[in-house]
């Protein structure tokens, strides 16, 4: 126990009050102390006991007696000054409204420009501009209400530091978790909010009453309560407010009160210009790392469509979505995106059919829908897509109205086997020329690889590499890839392993057939390999219309051929029709067979 004696009073404390008192300085130095474990009965001036001189700091005392935060906030009016500027700048720029244009003119946050395009000074300039007078009107009461008061608390360069800090790591946050466009003093906000709660913690024991009830309450429960409705609201950038808070909370732990700071009459002048030298080199280090950007930051990250074997790469800072097409997308969140759309047909589609669904299909029904309007059609051209495997493709060039403005799309259509697809490269008509070449390296980095089914048949064979059924569902999950090689080479196999497996040579000949017919060419051998089939199923109807398939397609191809012989397209004519009359006899309810 410790007895103090300070004028008439005459207390006896334990060792942790002693300190809290100390340090509160409540205790004068001059005050007489007993300690007994020290001092035995005597008494000795507080301030010559290393236990008091290790709590007692004078600053402290006058901090508790002097501080109060009726400072005029300097700072505070200038940026909300420039934030009124802003707005109605942006609204002048947008005729009376504030747009998304507007807003991106004049620094608006944006991931696409930001990582993409080294536009690293956005990060500083997001946190000044606002997109209502609801939002400028709400952030400013906030300001005004939180940053004037720390800007009593601090020192002037170093409640600057704050805001340029706070309002940075608002926007970093928002960069990395939150690719929409984004804007608003926020971060400045809850980077002032941060601090001051940190602040009332670490200052609780010597701060007059009324600001310990407003610091370690009144502050606590409005930071708390406007970042859980933050978190509720999908239109709010919850990502920036957690920046700017846990960066003001870091600044709170940091800082020193101005009245603590105190060590003579007045600062010197280094010490009162390091803040602000912090504050200037931190944004000249912000501008000029924006080149550097793209270079460390962007990647090309892959979207594999396996069902149909297609891998699209897309820059890692563009997000999934739709577009206008109602395709699925990636985005820049701007003015760039790029969609992929295939599907499966019954027959293996031509590139002009393919086309013409496409325009008459998908496009042409979007406009009669209204998603898009004043759609016209400018143009199309052969083309080539799949990189190192390459097929031949068809690019539409369109202009639409979405949504969201004008656009000028590259749809590039291409068949693969039995899947068509479109990929479409679509830009607003302002796109800066980054976001077109992005666009246009995305179109070139597409590349074919297996399809599900091709995998899984790749597989099959590997676990019964002489199985003619696993052979035989290999070629046509080739084939129904568009991959001819493969699908001969796997059809081979299974004829060669037929042999031990009879039962399969009707299909297998059938197989053969339709491949000959759709992708090899070979119409005789297709022809040999349809009357294979015939003959080894009889009572297959589909295998006596896949002869009668044959043939017609024989006949043609002998009337067109240059110097056809007449007698051999007579021939196949008459063979056409001994086939039909067979078919008709053995299946009569069959059309097919109809003459």
């Amino acid at each position: 126990m410790i007895r103090v004696r300070d004028g008439d009073d005459d207390v006896v404390l334990t060792m942790d009050e002693f300190d809290r008192r100390a340090r509160r300085g409540e205790i004068s130095p001059h005050a007489l102390v007993s300690i007994p474990a020290l001092t035995g009965d005597g008494f000795f001036e507080a301030r010559l006991l290393p236990l008091f001189s290790s709590a007692f700091d004078p600053r402290r005392l006058l901090f508790r007696r002097h501080f109060h935060v009726g400072r005029l906030p300097v700072v505070t009016v200038i940026v909300a000054v420039v934030c009124v500027a802003l707005w109605w700048l942006a609204r002048e720029r947008g005729d009376g409204v504030v747009t998304r244009e507007a807003l991106l003119l004049l620094g608006a946050k944006a991931r696409a420009r930001i990582v993409d395009e080294g536009e690293a000074w956005r990060l500083l300039t997001a946190g000044l501009l606002h997109k209502d007078g609801v939002h400028l009107g709400f952030n400013l009461f906030a300001l005004l209400s939180v940053g004037a008061v720390l800007e009593g608390v601090y020192r002037r360069g170093d409640y600057v530091l704050l805001l340029v800090a706070s309002s940075l790591s608002c926007m970093v946050a928002s960069t990395l978790g939150s690719p929409p466009v984004t804007v608003g003093a926020s971060g400045m906000i809850f980077g002032c909010l941060g601090c001051a709660v940190v602040f009332g913690r670490r200052f609780a024991d010597v701060l007059p009453v009324r600001y310990r009830v407003y610091f370690g309450v009144v502050l606590v429960s409005y930071t708390a309560l406007t970042f859980w409705i933050g978190l509720l609201s999908a239109t709010i950038d919850h990502w920036g407010h957690a920046g700017g808070i846990v960066c003001g909370a870091l600044f709170g732990a940091l800082l020193e009160p101005r009245l603590l700071r105190l060590t003579a009459v007045r600062e010197g002048a280094a010490a009162l210009a390091r803040p602000w030298i912090a504050a200037v080199v931190l944004v000249v280090v912000v501008v000029a790392s924006g080149p550097l950007l793209p270079h460390a930051l962007l990647r090309w990250q892959p979207a594999s469509f396996s069902a149909f074997g297609v891998v699209v790469e897309h820059p890692n800072t563009w997000t999934r979505g739709s577009d206008p097409f109602g395709f699925l997308a990636f985005g820049n969140g701007v003015d760039a995106l790029a969609s992929l759309a295939c599907a499966r047909v019954e027959s293996s589609p031509t590139l002009d059919a393919a086309t013409e669904r496409f325009l008459q299909g998908e496009l042409a029904g979007l406009a009669r829908a209204g998603h898009i309007a004043d759609l016209v059609v400018e143009d199309t051209a052969d083309d080539v897509v799949g990189g190192a495997r390459a097929v031949p493709a068809r690019r539409v060039h369109v202009r639409f109205v979405a949504s969201d403005g004008p656009f000028v799309a590259d749809g590039r259509v291409f068949v693969r086997g039995e899947i068509e697809c479109t990929v479409v490269a679509a830009a607003r008509v302002d796109a800066t020329p980054r976001a077109r070449a992005l666009l246009d390296e995305l179109v070139a980095r597409l590349r074919f690889v297996a399809t599900d089914a091709e995998t899984a048949a790749i597989h099959a064979t590997s676990l019964a590499p002489d199985s003619t059924k696993a052979w035989l569902a290999r070629a046509l999950a080739h084939e129904a890839a568009g991959d001819v090689a493969s699908a001969r080479g796997a059809l081979a196999r299974a004829e060669a392993l037929v042999v031990a497996e009879p039962s399969w040579r009707p299909r297998l000949a059938a197989a053969r057939a339709r491949f000959e017919l759709a992708r090899g060419g070979a119409l005789d051998r297709a022809e040999t390999a349809a009357r294979a089939a015939v003959a080894g199923a009889p009572d297959d109807a589909d295998a006596h219309a896949l002869l009668l398939e044959v043939l017609r397609r024989r006949r043609i191809a002998g009337l067109v051929a240059p110097g056809a012989d007449p007698a051999g397209t007579a021939a196949l004519g008459a063979a056409h029709e001994a086939a039909r009359t067979e078919a008709r006899a053995r299946f009569p309810g069959d059309g097919r067979f109809a003459p």
